[in-house]
């Protein structure tokens, strides 16, 4: 059996009860929803004459880590003959998938799931080709490792592409790397160290000059300090302004150090996020990065700035403490010190739970970020279709979520944290009795001043032991803070630049596509083997339906994805070999997605090539036909726009995004529905600019009216990711394929508004 999915003995028996024996079985494979999109489990069986599918539900009886029995209760059952079987194939949906296929001439939904059981599903496909189709296939062993899992603990990897998992990474590896950031700072750190040395012996003597010194020696007539009362006030005094001054240049330091490092950790994360890829983007959402970048940033800073110098000073005191304790009574101190296991275990254990909870605090909170950029970015689209309610519904569940998990992170602190301080607290108890009963009975020559200043130690000791409670707390938050960050900063670019790339004397603009093949997800083409070519100083235009491949080809010209087979080339040169620099500055896109920064008129133009002169970013918004507004704007050139300044029409802006591919000057240049969301006035006057724009200039044209497309040198028609047409507007309206249909469609639709085209 290929056993795609666990088989279990409760499928074998779920199966045997509709007469199909687990021996026959050949291919098997599970999936989460039933065939009406309903949360449950169906089995998918292969045969060699028939496909059996069961829906139910699994239930579980037994206690965790014990004997554990599994049922399955069949709801539904379907079988299928497999000669009758024909194009077995998993369609995608939004946030779901159905396995399909044709059965007697019908289309039929064999099964659905969500997105967890894709991959199974997938590989279901290409196995069940073999009893079905009557044909050999050869097992695949990398179908059958799912690298998506860790395969210690089972857990998902947070990013597939580094095989790390936060549960089962060492945390040691996790802070070298975190301190790696201050080795810049050594001096610094030295003398922190040097404070927190200093701190910890003031921290010592100051106990035994108040307890034992002043009772055994200032209040005992028969020594030498009898008397010095006001020796020993000015002794005390002194040692707590020296403890306060160390401590404030400690804390000065430390904060400087901190706050240079948390510098240098966010600008080797935004430098990591700028040489990612795009696929990396859009996978995440924008408000779940800028919680990373800025909170993840923030925390660890206040743990090297809090938490590690105050670490590092009650461990040196602790020590220093615990020594000096069994130099005075070795009894007592190991009497006091025998609660320091239970508690270490207890902390432990908190440590364990407050990772986890910090955890899912963290997600809750990225949940909500993500939620209110979504709605805040996306307003008007929300007050246009009534949709306040259902995104007020939306926000709350997830607002829920965070107050919920922040709850039970603070319930835990609450109830575990006061029982871990008065499991350390019975050491102070145990000293009082151990230590009462042997200034009673004189063991030891145990006196009421040593006492007195041993329970003071026991004290000392006590306070580190809380502070390292704290400590957990903060060491958790930090350590899943410093995993995020490192995920970034870890994470490798699909596209990549090679190390020794090919640099051109001067690029002509040839464009070639030869058999290129392409896919966003492992499995499904979105273009399928297009090859085409473009002289340079030449125009091509791209026409088909939306979601046909048509912007995607323009992605991979720019090599913002890369090919999964065949080849781009220009001027001869395979895309891939030559460097980012030499590619992009040659290629300039004009998008019906135009986006501007915030600043002046003048610095969105220059953006292009900074060191363009205002001369230049005048005579490129001539062009462009963008001058005649700018100018009559209150500060022309230097109007600010963006949030909080002066708001731009659609148009306007697709203008100066216009200007801007002007000012770079590409031998290369996509026309990607730049006039798609314009009226037909502006749409004209873009329209003009376009065309010199274009003028001697490679263009691909990517358009849905194809009237603008008319005067292209070629076209070609993207349908399902092929190129099924290609040739001259007259040549295809000839050929009365589909890009007459869609002419003709437009047509129609234009003549019926009582346009004429």
């Amino acid at each position: 059996m290929i056993e795609i999915s666990k088989f279990g003995s409760h499928a074998a028996r779920a199966f045997e009860s509709v007469g199909v024996n687990a021996g026959d079985i050949e291919v098997f494979c599970a999936t989460d929803l039933d065939s009406s999109f309903t949360r449950a489990d169906t089995l998918i069986a292969v045969t060699a004459a028939k496909t059996y599918v069961l829906e139910g539900v699994v239930t579980v009886s037994g206690r965790p880590g014990k004997e554990v029995t599994k049922e399955f209760a069949v709801k539904a059952s379907h079988e299928y003959d497999n000669e009758k079987i024909k194009d077995l194939s998993v369609e995608e949906l939004v946030s779901t998938a159905m396995l399909t296929c044709s059965c007697d001439g019908e289309p039929k939904i064999i099964a659905c799931m969500t997105k967890n059981s894709l991959r199974d599903a997938r590989i279901f496909v290409k196995y069940a080709a073999g009893p079905i189709d009557k044909k050999e296939v050869r097992i695949d062993e990398e179908d059958f490792k799912d690298e998506r899992f860790c395969p210690k603990c089972g857990r998902r990897y947070p990013d597939p592409e580094r095989k790390i998992c936060p549960r089962c990474m060492e945390k040691s590896k996790l802070y070298k790397r975190l301190f790696e950031f201050s080795k810049t700072y050594k001096k610094q750190m030295l003398t922190v160290l040097i404070c927190l040395a200093a701190l910890s012996a003031l921290g010592v003597v100051a106990p035994y000059v108040s307890t034992s010194f002043f009772y055994d020696k200032v209040l005992t007539p028969e020594s030498k300090w009898y008397g010095q009362l006001l020796f020993v006030l000015a002794l005390v005094v002194l040692l707590k302004l020296a403890s306060l001054l160390v401590n404030s240049v400690t804390g000065i330091i430390s904060a400087r150090v901190s706050g240079k490092v948390t510098y240098d950790l966010k600008k080797t994360i935004f430098s990591s996020i700028e040489r990612l890829s795009l696929s990396f983007f859009t996978a995440r959402q924008t408000g779940g990065l800028m919680n990373q970048i800025n909170n993840d940033s923030n925390t660890i800073y206040w743990f090297f700035c809090m938490g590690v110098p105050e670490f590092l000073k009650n461990s040196v005191q602790m020590i220093a403490v615990i020594v000096i304790m069994f130099i005075m009574d070795p009894v007592l101190a190991a009497f006091s010190a025998v609660i320091i296991p239970l508690f270490a275990y207890i902390v432990y254990r908190i440590f364990k739970k407050m990772t986890s909870l910090h955890a899912k605090t963290y997600a809750s909170s990225r949940s909500l970020n993500s939620a209110l950029s979504d709605n805040l970015a996306g307003f008007r689209v929300v007050k246009a279709f009534s949709r306040e309610k259902e995104e007020t519904a939306r926000f709350d569940r997830a607002s829920y979520r965070l107050a919920r998990d922040s709850r039970n992170v603070t319930f835990y602190s609450n109830t575990a944290f006061p029982f871990a301080s008065f499991i350390m607290f019975l050491s102070n108890i145990i000293v009082w009795g151990v230590g009462g009963w042997m200034v009673i009975t004189g063991k030891s020559g145990m006196t009421y001043g040593t006492l007195m200043a041993f329970l003071a130690y026991v004290a000392l000791m006590n306070e580190p032991m809380f502070m390292l409670v704290d400590m957990v707390y903060w060491f958790s938050d930090c350590t899943n803070a410093a995993q995020r960050l490192f995920e970034i900063a870890d994470a490798e670019p699909d596209v990549r630049e090679k190390e020794d790339p090919v640099r051109l004397s001067e690029m002509k603009g040839r464009v070639e596509f030869k058999d290129v093949e392409f896919s966003y997800i492992k499995g499904k083409k979105v273009i399928d083997g297009i090859s085409f070519e473009v002289d340079a100083g030449h125009c091509i235009g791209i026409v088909g339906h939306s979601g046909a491949g048509k912007s995607t080809i323009a992605n991979l010209l720019m090599r913002l994805y890369d090919t999964d087979e065949g080849q781009i080339l220009i001027d001869g040169v395979n895309v891939k070999d030559l460097s980012f620099d030499e590619l992009r500055k040659n290629i300039g896109i004009v998008s019906q997605e135009t986006y501007l920064f915030v600043g002046t008129i003048a610095d969105n133009i220059r953006y292009a090539r900074s060191d363009s002169t205002f001369e230049d970013v005048v005579a490129a918004a001539k062009i462009a036909g963008a001058h005649e507004f700018i100018v009559k704007l209150p500060d022309g050139y230097d109007t600010k726009i963006g949030f909080g300044y002066k708001d731009l029409s659609g148009g306007e802006k697709q203008r100066i995004s216009i200007a801007r591919a002007v000012l770079l000057d590409p031998k290369i240049l996509i026309l990607d529905e730049a006039t798609a969301a314009m009226d037909t006035q502006t749409e004209r006057k873009i329209q003009h600019a376009l065309s010199l724009l274009s003028k001697g200039r490679t263009t691909i044209m990517i358009a849905h009216r194809l009237s603008t497309l008319r005067d292209a040198d070629k076209l070609i028609v993207i349908e399902n990711g092929k190129m099924p047409e290609s040739g001259t507007h007259d040549e295809l309206i000839r050929k009365k394929g589909i890009y007459y249909d869609l002419y003709r469609l437009q047509l129609e639709a234009l003549k019926n508004i009582g346009v004429e085209e």
